[in-house]
């Protein structure tokens, strides 16, 4: 059996240099974009994750501070309370009237609830002797402050999660007269 070698080694061309440096940029092109594609959706995702977070945050807040600002009466700041003079670490005490959950209600007795900034991360809340819960977290300096507008209670409320930010006024206008 005899091979025919000019035949054989006409069959084996390779790829010239000039083949594979044009595929080796194609490559690169292609893989830079789709690298720069995926970065991007994970940053997104990390903000949307962020954003969600911060407002949930603040919920938490605005729906725990809302029962207990409708049961009670104006807070007495003793140092503070007015646009102008804003309240920061100070906490915010409720005293209310805690009553049954039943058709004809029963008054159990009067309640107090404190909300307190540490002034660095957590907003606490603490009902009578109870322990204090995080009511909120990523409250960072200059993120939380109150004070009194005739019967109404403001709260500016700014949180932080990893880069994003979200800030919130809420107004509060307790029920009970003192």
């Amino acid at each position: 059996m005899k091979i025919d070698l000019k035949g054989y080694a006409r069959n084996q061309d390779g790829f010239t240099l000039v083949e594979v440096v044009i595929a080796s940029a194609i490559t690169l092109l292609v893989m830079t974009g789709l690298t720069s594609l995926v970065l991007t959706a994970v940053r997104a995702a990390n903000i949307a994750s962020s954003r969600i977070e911060a407002s949930s945050q603040i919920r938490n807040f605005q729906l725990n501070a809302y029962d207990d600002f409708a049961r009670s009466g104006v807070p007495n700041p003793s140092s503070c309370g007015t646009v102008s003079n804003q309240c920061t670490t100070e906490p915010i005490v409720l005293t209310g009237m805690q009553v049954s959950n039943a058709t004809n209600p029963v008054a159990l007795g009067n309640e107090t609830v404190t909300y307190t900034w540490d002034g660095a991360l957590f907003l606490d809340r603490a009902a009578q002797a109870g322990p204090a819960s995080h009511v909120a977290s990523g409250v960072k300096p200059g993120g939380f402050t109150w004070y009194v507008e005739g019967r109404t209670v403001v709260v500016n409320m700014t949180v932080t999660v990893q880069s994003y930010s979200e800030s919130q006024t809420l107004r509060f206008w307790p029920r009970l007269n003192p």
